[in-house]
């Protein structure tokens, strides 16, 4: 089935390509593939609502978000990440971020499905792995700040300080977590992040084992499978691309269109 699709995605460019060049279009036309992330196998399943239900906590979570005074919100993403939001009731984050709700960490951390746990704190986060201790991540005026406390969660070997958002690429590009420093922090920070966010452990996924449409794969993890994606282009381009959020302004500028102010990510034409 794999094969299947990369055979229609490449005898649809084929078809492109033969039409512009016939057309007398192909060397000004810029053709480009891309996918918004990537992607691995399953083979372990961990259904995190029932988890949270089994340890005394009444939760809401997709397809029943209907509950009794529910108090943790299960939300799964791609099926490799989760976001938990506490405190349902309220109508503003609590103020602690975690309060009583400790113990879940404690748990959780200690799961085989969980490689990362991440939990926004003051404009920060810090990210904790259950074999490789804590760290401490955040953005500031001076730049993105990888600091190590009791470990080293990304496999980086050396704390960061003060890095642009290059140099924090490139100083996690080549672990298991490529740009893991700029994704946390913006991942942690952003107002609808839940007060816990986890990531699974490889071949792991967050969802029951029996669902309706059997899951042997999964996206949405921080893992290099999931974060690495292709881009194919047919033209030069004038910087190394980074980022998806790059290819927007980089569309922009191919069609000769302003790139509005505070749009995510740069052209790399």
């Amino acid at each position: 089935m794999v094969l299947d699709a990369l055979r229609i995605v490449d005898d649809t460019a084929a078809r492109i390509r033969e039409d512009a060049e016939r057309d007398g279009r192909w060397e000004e036309m810029s053709l480009w593939i891309v996918s918004d992330h990537g992607h691995s196998r399953v083979v372990r399943h961990e259904d995190l609502a029932a988890l949270i239900e089994a340890a005394g906590m009444r939760t809401m979570s997709h397809p029943w978000v209907y509950n009794i005074a529910p108090e943790v919100a299960v939300m799964v993403s791609g099926n490799a990440m989760a976001h938990l939001y506490l405190e349902i009731p309220a109508r503003t984050r609590p103020a602690t971020r975690l309060g009583r709700f400790g113990a879940l960490v404690e748990m959780l951390i200690e799961r085989p499905s969980v490689d990362l746990l991440i939990a926004p704190v003051d404009g920060a986060a810090t990210v904790q792995a259950r074999s490789r201790g804590m760290a401490r991540i955040w953005n500031d005026r001076s730049g993105y700040h990888y600091e190590r406390e009791s470990g080293d969660p990304l496999g980086l070997g050396a704390d960061v300080a003060a890095a642009s958002m290059d140099v924090a690429y490139d100083a996690t590009l080549e672990s298991d977590y490529p740009d893991g420093i700029v994704q946390i922090v913006h991942l942690a920070t952003a107002p609808r992040s839940g007060e816990i966010i986890l990531s699974a452990a490889r071949d792991w996924d967050f969802r029951a084992r029996y669902e309706p449409i059997p899951h042997v794969s999964s996206h949405g993890a921080l893992h290099r499978e999931h974060m690495l994606v292709p881009l194919l282009v047919n033209q030069r381009v004038k910087r190394l691309p980074r980022r998806t959020v790059d290819v927007m302004p980089s569309a922009l500028t191919a069609l000769g269109l302003p790139v509005p102010d505070g749009l995510d990510g740069a052209s790399f034409l």
